[in-house]
């Protein structure tokens, strides 16, 4: 193994290696995902992880041969589940619906304020179809199914990547296609507030993200009762995926705007 494939399998089994050091790496990675996906709280985790380490270290016998297939093992704990109330709600979903509306405001008023430079008109504005106003809709209710039905679409992704893509591809060709299809006009507003306050609002929503991702707001640790075992394992991995969902949709409007002035604005 090359010290690049170490690097990258230290990386990947940073919990499973901190927590339960006696346990295959394949197999505790696998029991850990499933419990994730079954909405298993840390702490219940932890000490379910707890368990099988303890059984391991102690005996010697593999979890594989101990507990048999790690998902059906996972499956069979039953372990508690914590609902969320309206304010964990919020939490979740708030940071990424504000930076969505403000992508889109941000492009619209800007792609408006753009193309009047080249035109020479005084006056930019927008007009909000109902197209426009469905993809904000079509978003929300997406966002709101994700949520809710969240473990069971990431079973889904995990087991079928392929049809997933392709679903995730034809849900996004939908969000494209509305605001041609209804291009019914509703209302006109002037272009500058619209960019304007769609800045305001992406920059609310990533610096509200920013902060969450800081301060761990959404951290679910898994938590070993075990005496001596660390009590809080942020994965590397982890960090990263909360950083690049924090700062993608910035960096994807930075990237539109900048593609608009330059197929617009010469």
């Amino acid at each position: 193994m090359t010290r690049t494939s170490e690097k990258r399998t230290a990386t990947r089994y940073e919990i499973e290696r901190r927590l339960a050091p006696h346990v295959e790496e394949g197999w505790a990675e696998a029991f850990v995902i499933e419990l994730r996906l079954l909405d298993a709280p840390g702490a219940a985790l932890g000490a379910a992880l707890a368990e099988v380490e303890s059984h391991c270290a102690e005996s010697g016998e593999p979890a594989a041969e101990a507990f048999g297939d790690p998902v059906a093992y996972a499956r069979s704990l039953d372990l508690p589940v914590e609902p969320d109330g309206r304010w964990e709600v919020v939490k979740v979903l708030g940071p990424a619906s504000a930076q969505f509306l403000g992508l889109l405001l941000l492009g619209w008023g800007g792609s408006a304020v753009v193309l009047a430079g080249r035109t020479g008109e005084v006056a930019p504005s927008v007009d909000v179809t109902a197209g426009m106003l469905a993809m904000i809709a079509v978003f929300g209710v997406a966002i709101l199914l994700f949520h809710r039905f969240g473990s069971a679409v990431l079973r889904r992704v995990l087991e079928r990547p392929v049809v997933s893509f392709l679903a995730l591809a034809g849900c996004m060709a939908v969000l494209v296609v509305l605001p041609v299809l209804l291009d019914g006009v509703l209302v006109t507003l002037p272009a500058w507030p619209v960019a304007v306050v769609g800045g305001l609002v992406l920059a609310a929503g990533t610096v509200w993200s920013a902060v969450q991702a800081l301060r761990g707001t959404l951290d679910d640790p898994i938590v070993s009762p075990l005496p001596g075992a660390p009590q809080d394992v942020p994965a590397r991995r982890s960090r990263l995926r909360s950083a690049t969902v924090t700062w993608l949709v910035p960096a994807l409007a930075l990237v539109s705007l900048g593609a608009t002035w330059f197929l617009l604005g010469r």
